[in-house]
């Protein structure tokens, strides 16, 4: 358990960006002066923890590359994989192709992405990568490079926790009471943090209980398990957990309660640490974090990089120098020490990152123990949001609803199974 040190987090996004997405789709690949330009839309081009790495990175690769410029611009995340979405689906596909990587399935999918296995032959990334490194792979090929992957933590308040008498959560049913018991005190604490409206959110949240419990939504030969006694026992922690949380709100005003010092407890992966810093003096000296309160680390997969398919080989040459670029020793060290998150490649955690942000330690170990939330079967893999849809329904039913966790379970099996069935 060690305290959070990080500079804060911003996330911005503008209606200029739409602005920007809608001019740049319409140039695509093309010289100026007699330079290639690789067009390179991202979520991360304003964010203050992760556009510092970018923009080095580019600069690295320009000054490498004289004949090659990149377009690196911001698109609002909230829209992000529509817009891709129907870019590849009109044949108008960026060249650095930036995605959520529980998303890179679907992509790779539907035939967008190039597979690169070729191109890592030459290459020690599958030797020296986290195994979360798999969930680039479709249909026996890799269609990517994982930028990060990452174990859940429990962050808390240590005051509210001791305040109510209970120790920090080591399993489910400890934190559990300990939620109850602070939320019991009086004040306007709350033992939880969680996403209490309809959103993509909840189906990380409610997963990572499922994995926690050693479950899964479904088996690798498709059969799917939502009604499992495993499946079962994590829908009943998460619907009386949610009973300890703020109503009606997003991730992003949990996070802010959290930083508040009105929320005790919630799980998240390691780039909430950026945000704290932001957070008054009086409450941040009491924000820790720790490993999840479960058996199994649930983890999961942020963003990627990956080739567009169909690309001419010029392009698709110099995208990929620059994906091969960031897998380099030196850009995996300096995307931990500037993100405060553990890059993918073996030894990326230096000390002098590690002195700068003492959590890495914690984060580098849970990222390596961790099982991915991402769905198992091909089917479900395949159609990840139909899936998220799906869970994020039932989650919604366990906090709104009186409907016992035997038929959400029956209906969310229903909705599993039937995912995929009008492909």
């Amino acid at each position: 358990m060690i305290a959070l040190h990080r500079k804060s987090r911003r996330v911005l996004a503008t209606a200029a960006t739409a602005v920007l997405l809608a001019a740049a789709s319409a140039c695509g690949p093309s010289t100026e002066d007699g330079k290639l330009v690789l067009e390179f839309p991202s979520w991360q081009a304003d964010d203050e923890s992760f556009s510092p790495f970018w923009h080095e990175l580019i600069d690295a690769y320009e000054d490498e590359h004289p004949d090659v410029e990149i377009d690196f611009y911001q698109v609002p995340f909230d829209s992000f994989v529509a817009q891709q979405t129907t870019r590849f689906a009109a044949g108008d596909p960026p060249d650095i192709v930036h995605l959520p990587s529980s998303n890179a399935v679907e992509f790779a999918a539907r035939g967008w992405l190039a597979p690169i296995d070729d191109r890592l032959a030459g290459t020690d990334v599958l030797e020296e990568w986290t195994p979360l490194q798999e969930q680039m792979k479709w249909d026996g090929r890799y269609y990517g490079l994982l930028l990060l992957g990452y174990g859940y933590a429990l962050f808390y308040n240590e005051q509210l926790l001791a305040d109510a008498g209970v120790p920090v959560p080591e399993t489910p049913e400890q934190l559990l009471t300990a939620a109850r018991a602070v939320s019991e005190q009086q004040g306007d604490s709350f033992g939880f943090g969680a996403t209490t409206v309809q959103n993509p959110d909840n189906y990380t949240e409610l997963t990572s209980f499922l994995v926690g419990n050693g479950g899964s939504w479904s088996e690798p030969d498709g059969r799917i398990t939502a009604e499992s006694a495993d499946a079962r026992t994590a829908l009943e922690q998460y619907r009386q957990v949610l009973a300890t949380a703020p109503a009606g709100i997003q991730s992003q005003q949990r996070n802010e309660l959290f930083l508040n010092g009105q929320i005790a407890m919630l799980i998240d992966g390691p780039f909430l640490l950026s945000e704290v810093d932001s957070a008054a003096p009086e409450v941040r000296e009491h924000l820790k974090v720790t490993a999840p309160p479960f058996e199994v680390v649930p983890g999961g997969v942020s963003n990627s990089l990956h080739l567009a398919a169909g690309s001419e080989p010029e392009v698709a040459d110099a995208v990929w120098e620059f994906v091969e670029l960031a897998s380099q020793p030196r850009w995996q060290e300096r995307y931990t020490q500037l993100t405060g998150v553990p890059a993918p490649r073996e030894g990326s955690v230096t000390e002098q990152a590690l002195s700068e942000t003492p959590e890495l330690e914690l984060f580098a170990r849970l990222a390596d123990e961790a099982v991915d939330i991402f769905p198992e079967s091909p089917q479900l893999r395949r159609n990840y949001g139909r899936v998220g849809d799906a869970v994020a329904s039932a989650a919604i039913r366990l906090l709104a609803t009186d409907q016992p966790v035997e038929r959400v379970a029956q209906s969310l099996q229903r909705d599993l199974e039937g995912v995929g069935d009008d492909d």
